[in-house]
């Protein structure tokens, strides 16, 4: 017997139509031709054939690789994540003019961020500094920089203020007092167990000093063992001078004391501008501060719900 005409069928009179793929089962490449070779079951082949007819047409007929599709795998698109964090609540907070150099420096913006998670900015030709993060992160940054403004109103310089941002825990410091004139000297180990240096008149004091201007208890300078500084507090009734500035009374509160502070006892634009010390702090003891990592971003329910989550 010859060869068969694949286009023909002797037994239909040649009539027999030839089998298309746009037939019963159009798109799943069967034809009159041989059957493909056997590489499984029926159920195999029949879902590779299946899987086929859904891949688009290409060009001279080559499909290429059948991808590995799972129709129990949703779909999913790229996330982007380059806006994320950029409606963060922002507040400016101005600063005086004769802070901006001593508070607007790298290591000062580093150490806010540590402290509170709040990102700084700093905007030295306007006078201000750009807070950004959640409401309390803010909060908190505003918090710290008013205590800084607060006692930089008795001195400033940016060791005094790197130490009110991040202040060591002093367990126990020697505390000189050089007078600036003819004053008696005075010293003192500030702990725990003794944390007062008293100056007045009276002979209960550590430092007496036998003046008209003096009063009984002049001053106090205290190691407050839970914030781990000292501290000076004015117990006078003529006034007591920190760097020039008068400091609050007692009732209202206590002024951060540094080395290298002047501290006066009587007001120098009324009189002797040396009636005073100069303190010179010795840290004995320094406690290790616990190493906390503040969250970069805290957010409040109603943030969290409009703003969503930022991973920065």
């Amino acid at each position: 017997m010859g060869k068969r005409d694949a286009d023909s069928d002797e037994d239909d009179g040649g009539k027999k139509p030839r089998l298309s793929g746009l037939g019963a089962f159009g798109g799943l490449g069967f034809s009159n031709s041989a059957p493909p070779p056997d590489h499984g079951s029926p159920e195999i082949q029949f879902d590779q054939l299946l899987g086929a007819s859904f891949l688009p047409a290409v060009p001279g007929g080559n499909l290429g690789p059948v991808p590995d599709i799972d129709p129990l795998k949703p779909a999913t698109t790229p996330m982007d994540f380059s806006r994320l964090g950029t409606s963060l609540p922002c507040q400016d907070f101005p600063v005086p003019r004769d802070m901006v150099e001593y508070l607007m420096t790298p290591e000062h913006r580093q150490i806010i961020l540590e402290e509170t998670g709040c990102d700084v900015d700093w905007a030295p030709d306007e006078a201000k500094v750009i807070l950004k993060g959640s409401a309390e992160q803010i909060r908190k940054a505003e918090r710290l920089l008013q205590r800084v403004l607060m006692h930089s109103n008795w001195g400033r310089s940016e060791a005094k203020v790197r130490r009110l941002l991040k202040p060591p825990i002093i367990e126990s410091a020697v505390c000189r007092l050089s007078p600036m004139n003819t004053l008696p000297p005075g010293q003192k180990t500030l702990s725990q167990t003794q944390p007062i240096l008293s100056i007045g008149k009276d002979k209960g004091n550590d430092i007496v000093i036998p003046a008209q201007i003096v009063s009984r208890q002049h001053c106090v300078l205290e190691l407050d063992v839970d914030r781990g500084s000292v501290y000076v507090i004015d117990c006078s009734t003529n006034g007591t001078f920190l760097n020039g500035f008068r400091l609050p009374p007692k009732t209202t509160g206590k002024v951060l004391l540094s080395h290298g502070d002047e501290l006066l006892l009587q007001d120098p634009a009324n009189g002797d501008q040396e009636f005073g010390y100069v303190v010179n702090i010795q840290e004995l003891n320094v406690r290790e501060r616990a190493k906390l990592q503040a969250p970069r971003r805290l957010l409040t329910t109603e943030e969290s719900a409009t703003m969503g989550r930022d991973f920065n």
